[in-house]
């Protein structure tokens, strides 16, 4: 299997190339995408309004993005609209004026690679697999010494642990010198209140994703809100018509017509991902790490390590996400997502005849 099908999860149709089949005979645990069907009615709205890529989307997204901060009750000068949030991980390392980044480890792997292209050093602070990669505050902001980035991803992705909300607000606060960016990517999966409902801070960006909530990564829609002085750095450096007129089309319609699907899609989370962790924990020579999001990280215990397993379960035509390339974990952690009863029950079985054998 090419290894740059290994880089990030939801390779799907690399996959079904190398494999030569088709991509609908994939089960896909490893994108971290929401488990139910289509927002209804989206799939309509792009198709009533589908004549308009005959002309240039709108330059910055301005229709979405006075949507999306009316709808945080912010101002539309603290709002970016992206093509993806990776626009926004690789812009804010080349900003004027810092010394070096801060990156939590295991984390998003993106962080890193943004750093090392704008040539900004990195301090890594590793978390611990006995703590189950959960992150101390204190512990972090007591490292800081004015002019880093700061890279925080809550819910933590691979570990899925998550951060008390208001304790991280109060923490950025007091350190007005450092710039975090938070990656909210995967908040909206759990009933945490997102810092955009919090004080304005002036060192803090927070990115939001509309990919995995929605299910729509093919689109690449994304958000970076924060100071309109740190936007207008930003911005800057970002090329016209950045984002499709497509995914504007559905970012329109999703900030009007989004959040039922949101609470569908907590609901399930909250329903089928206690069982669905139980049975992982219940397979031989696996662990389950701490964590309250979709996605489930997992240790291998026994002799077969991830890479392995990630190959076996290609023969059942189940992708899975072999961690190994994420700082600070090694050859035997391994990644799921939450997908339907049908699917969760397909990934069990085949993980239990690969690891039982």
């Amino acid at each position: 299997m090419d290894n740059s099908t290994k880089q990030h999860g939801g390779n799907i149709i690399a996959v079904a190339n190398e494999l030569g089949c088709l991509v609908e005979d994939l089960l896909d645990m490893s994108s971290n995408l929401m488990p139910l069907p289509m927002v209804a009615g989206l799939r309509q709205a792009i198709t009533n309004r589908l004549e308009e890529i005959s002309f240039l989307p709108e330059t910055k997204s301005e229709t979405l993005r006075d949507l999306f901060a009316a709808q945080h009750h912010r101002a539309s000068n603290e709002v970016l609209v992206g093509n993806g949030t990776t626009d926004f991980i690789f812009a804010a390392p080349a900003m004027k004026g810092l010394k070096k980044a801060i990156i939590v480890t295991p984390t998003y792997n993106d962080y890193r690679l943004a750093c090392a292209w704008a040539g900004l050093p990195v301090e890594d602070l590793p978390l611990s697999a006995a703590d189950h990669f959960h992150l101390d505050l204190e512990r972090l902001t007591t490292t800081l010494s004015g002019d880093e980035l700061v890279f925080i991803c809550n819910p933590n992705n691979p570990s899925g642990g998550l951060i008390d909300s208001a304790q991280l607000h109060a923490q950025i606060k007091a350190r007005p010198k450092s710039l975090f960016l938070v990656d909210e990517s995967y908040l909206q999966f759990t009933r945490e209140v997102s810092l955009l409902e919090m004080e304005p801070l002036t060192n803090l960006l927070i990115l939001t994703s509309y990919s995995k909530i929605f299910g729509i990564p093919g689109l690449r829609l994304g958000f970076l809100t924060g100071a309109p002085e740190r936007l207008a750095a930003i911005s800057a450096h970002n090329k016209p018509w950045g984002v499709n007129r497509v995914a504007q089309i559905a970012g329109e319609y999703l900030v009007s017509n989004g959040e039922d699907h949101v609470q569908m899609v907590l609901r399930y989370t909250e329903e089928h991902r206690p069982g669905f962790i139980a049975d992982l924990n219940a397979l031989p020579t696996v662990e389950v790490v701490d964590g309250v999001c979709n996605f489930i990280l997992c240790r291998l215990t026994g002799t077969m390590r991830a890479g392995q397993l990630r190959e076996a379960m290609l023969t059942h035509r189940i992708i899975i996400r072999d961690c190994e390339n994420f700082t600070g974990l090694d050859d035997r952690y391994f990644r799921v997502c939450l997908k339907d009863p049908d699917g969760n029950n397909r990934c069990l079985a085949a993980l239990k005849e690969i690891l039982s054998a």
